[in-house]
């Protein structure tokens, strides 16, 4: 282990010093640009795009076999007509400020190659903010969360609300953050892991030594429960710096008599009495009793695998359909979308009327979705889903067989649950997380967790001020002071690996806007120099 930190978190091989804070941000200074013949293809593509012939149905009835031709056809039209990447690329790099750095992966037997690593950088004007790890919601990017910003880092009364510093990371293979690289040397049943890895190193590379971390979506509807198990491996793992995590409606089941007598009991106790105990309240249980009855209802209709394009399966799996495709076969899946940017629109589409019927996103905000899933490629995202299903149910299987022997060290947490007034499929009991998890902090809301980054903020931020103001309260290493300096390269970070790819030329060239353009799609993403 300490090898491996050694290498996330700054070897001697690579080069590195204290620096301020303002010198070392420069090195790592970071702009979106993307080649123009990616564009052009990107237009040509929406140009001859065949759309299937339209099938006539009651307006209430019309998404029963999947994305409409009418919801589709007019935001093809807008992103050809209306969107324009340039415009969206401007606007992100003037009021983001981005950076990417190279990580290297914990030691293994066979060296394996850096990532490099996209975030988000956003300094709080207050001095009493503490450092927030915001993971997005998957497989959204970092570029995404946007209405978060500004609550977390600069509520409107800082002096009673505690503010924070956000770094905010894309995901390996999202956006743009390099992918892993799958070899016999890295294995592709660790992907959540070495994410987390990846996050606790570019925390201590920007000189956090503790910090707390959020998930920024519900748990249960994430493919393979990622927004919550890469939050639970991150706080497992790494416990000495990352103090505690928000993780929103988490993976977690109630408490079995075989497994967990002990919470079992306590959650038969409280449930028989109706009492608040033990973290349970009562309203937990009319929730609970409300939600049975709407699945009886639905599976007396046969109507629960409604929308089963993007349906949530009952071991949290991924989407429906697309997941028995996509997840036994992330290549195949990828094909099918990697070169059909109206194909990802209709993904897009589907998901968000899964997550929120009636959410109200704008076709801009929907095609700038789109396009930063669009731009990097499918595959990386394909091939880290069905990864990360494979190593949760790797988690599952030894916690079931009892293999783990271990002593389980419990997390700090806070836990966000929607659902309280029993509109979801599922109600997750904050309280069961006890069985993993030390929970600080518990807040049940109404509704949905919908698409939360744009619509639930509110809730968001109120679960990670709740843990930040329980964890102060037990650690007093979570303190801040200003940082005069941090650990950083000496040298301008190279963003194509070490040694032998400094041939390449990163010059700006304005004709087209600083970037290649004689490479394959998922390479014309790369960086420019700071400006």
């Amino acid at each position: 282990m300490e090898s491996s930190i050694a290498s996330l978190h700054g070897a001697e091989n690579e080069g590195i010093k204290p620096y301020k804070i303002h010198i070392s941000l420069l090195n790592l200074q970071y702009y979106l640009a993307v080649s123009t013949k990616y564009l052009d293809l990107t237009k040509k593509k929406l140009d001859l795009t065949r759309l299937p012939h339209k099938v006539l149905l009651p307006r209430d009835r019309e998404w029963e076999d999947g994305t409409p031709k009418s919801e589709i056809e007019p935001l093809i039209d807008f992103w050809l007509e209306h969107y324009t990447w340039r415009q969206r690329e401007t606007h992100l790099n003037t009021i983001l400020p981005q950076y990417r750095t190279v990580i290297s992966l914990p030691s293994t037997n066979t060296p394996t190659p850096p990532l490099r690593i996209h975030f988000l950088y956003l300094k709080s004007p207050h001095i009493h903010a503490l450092p927030l790890l915001l993971i997005p919601t998957f497989p959204l990017t970092n570029l995404s969360l946007i209405p978060l910003f500004e609550p977390l880092t600069n509520p409107t009364s800082p002096t009673s609300t505690q503010p924070f510093t956000l770094i905010i990371p894309s995901l390996p293979g999202l956006g743009f953050s390099d992918a892993f690289q799958t070899s016999h040397s890295l294995s592709p049943d660790t992907i959540l892991s070495n994410s987390a890895a990846l996050c606790d190193g570019l925390m201590k590379r920007l000189g956090y030594t503790y910090y707390l971390a959020s998930a920024t979506g519900s748990g249960i509807d994430s493919p393979a429960g990622i927004d919550y198990h890469l939050l639970r491996l991150l706080s497992k793992h790494y416990s000495g710096s990352c103090l505690g995590i928000h993780v929103i409606e988490p993976c977690i089941q109630a408490p079995t008599l075989r497994r967990e007598p002990v919470e079992w009991l306590k959650f038969a106790i409280a449930r028989f009495f109706q009492a608040n105990l033990w973290g349970y309240e009562k309203s937990d249980f009319a929730a609970l009793k409300l939600t049975e009855q709407k699945l009886a209802r639905l599976d007396c209709k046969g109507g629960f695998e409604e929308n089963a394009l993007v349906s949530r399966g009952g071991h949290w799996p991924g989407y429906g359909a697309v997941g028995l495709l996509g997840l036994k076969e992330p290549n195949t899946f990828s094909y099918t979308l990697y070169d059909s940017p109206v194909g990802l629109l209709s993904l897009v589409l589907s998901a968000l009327r899964r997550r929120s019927p009636e959410h109200g996103l704008s076709k801009l905000e929907i095609i700038d979705v789109t396009q930063l899933a669009w731009l990097p490629g499918l595959e990386a995202g394909a091939r880290f889903w069905a990864s990360a299903l494979r190593e949760v149910e790797r988690f599952e299987k030894v916690a079931k067989s009892g293999q783990a022997t271990k002593k389980i060290v419990k997390s700090r947490v806070a836990v966000t649950v929607f659902g309280a007034d029993g509109d979801t499929e599922k109600y997750i009991c904050p309280a069961w997380a006890g069985s993993r998890h030390d929970v600080l902090f518990s807040q049940r809301a109404n509704g949905r967790a919908g698409i939360a980054v744009w619509e639930r903020v509110d809730i968001l931020v109120d679960g990670n001020r709740g843990l930040a103001r329980e964890v102060g309260k037990l650690d007093p290493r979570l303190r801040i002071a200003p940082l005069e300096g941090i650990v950083v390269f000496e040298e301008p970070i190279l963003e194509e690996s070490e040694g032998d790819r400094d041939s390449i030329d990163y010059s700006v060239d304005e004709s087209e806007h600083g970037m290649q353009t004689e490479v394959e799609s998922p390479d014309t993403i790369v960086a420019i120099s700071p400006r």
